[in-house]
């Protein structure tokens, strides 16, 4: 479907997260995470929602199984059944984002991966690919047994001083850093467990600024940030949307129709279900 190609989620569960580690995650846990995504992009389509829902939301699908990993409250849910649930502000969830199949996805089974999910934000939202990393990068390194306890950020901020790495590193870890409150299969969490080194386990800074300065202090704050600037997320999502219907990649000469795909998805107000119309009614669809 689109939106497996599109969020790539046949990537959930690639790497089978340790269950030392996370005893709670199952097949049906996995299986839940990927339900709700698929439930919430039928349901934004289904009733013609604005592509903002993509990227913020007070309401998600769910069943029992997810709800009770979110901790949200007994919503009356009927088991594996995904039915709209309400969010309150302090839900930490809404929209794609903060789903536990994307925030899963860029993980390894161990640990959150804040470079791969930035990577992934700046390919699947900002429509935008990064060149491959340097050979022969050093791995992050173990935490110290006499130093104290740092945080993945703590260790990360060694590329922004190392000239091979910071000019990309700028623009991909803030996207990713946005999201440190939540662990390698999505759930939230307010201190990050470090093996090894001294004193308690570090708090976490989930804040940071955009390429263009705009500062966030958390992931809501990020995702507000995106649907303020819902025209550039508007033109992601139709080229994403061309290269599945048209079963290639765009190029420069489809610039043209891609634009006027966009103008009339923006006189919709953004709205899913006008935007696969215009896009299966323009030339670019119909001289395919």
């Amino acid at each position: 479907s689109f939106s497996t190609q599109w969020l790539r989620l046949r990537k959930v569960g690639m790497f089978p997260p340790d269950q030392k580690i996370y005893p709670d995650y199952d097949a049906h846990l996995e299986a839940s995470m990927i339900g709700e995504t698929h439930a919430f992009f039928r349901r934004v389509l289904r009733e013609n929602r604005s592509l903002a829902e993509f990227l913020d939301s007070d309401w998600t699908m769910a069943n029992d199984r997810l709800a009770k990993f979110y901790g949200l409250p007994d919503a009356g849910l009927n088991g594996d059944v995904f039915q709209p649930v309400a969010l309150m502000s302090d839900s930490h969830r809404g929209g794609l984002l903060t789903q536990a199949a994307i925030l899963s996805l860029t993980s390894d089974g161990t640990r959150h991966r804040p470079v791969h999910r930035g990577v992934w934000i700046l390919e699947s939202i900002f429509g935008r690919s990064p060149p491959p990393p340097p050979a022969n990068v050093s791995p992050i390194p173990p935490n110290p047994v006499n130093e104290p306890k740092a945080t993945l950020r703590m260790k990360l901020e060694a590329h922004i001083h190392d000239s091979r790495c910071s000019g990309c590193h700028s623009k991909i870890d803030p996207l990713g850093l946005a999201f440190e409150n939540y662990d390698a299969i999505g759930r939230w969490r307010t201190v990050e467990i470090v093996d090894g080194g001294t004193g308690a386990n570090p708090r976490i800074d989930a804040s940071g600024s955009l390429p263009g300065g705009r500062h966030y202090q958390d992931a809501s704050a990020f995702k507000r940030l995106l649907v303020e600037d819902l025209d550039a997320f508007n033109q992601t999502f139709i080229d994403k949307l061309a290269t599945y219907a048209l079963r290639r990649t765009t190029s420069f000469g489809d610039r043209s129709n891609l634009a006027a795909i966009a103008r009339v998805s923006q006189e919709k107000n953004f709205r899913l279900r006008d935007v696969v119309i215009a896009l299966i009614s323009s030339d670019l669809f119909e001289k395919r």
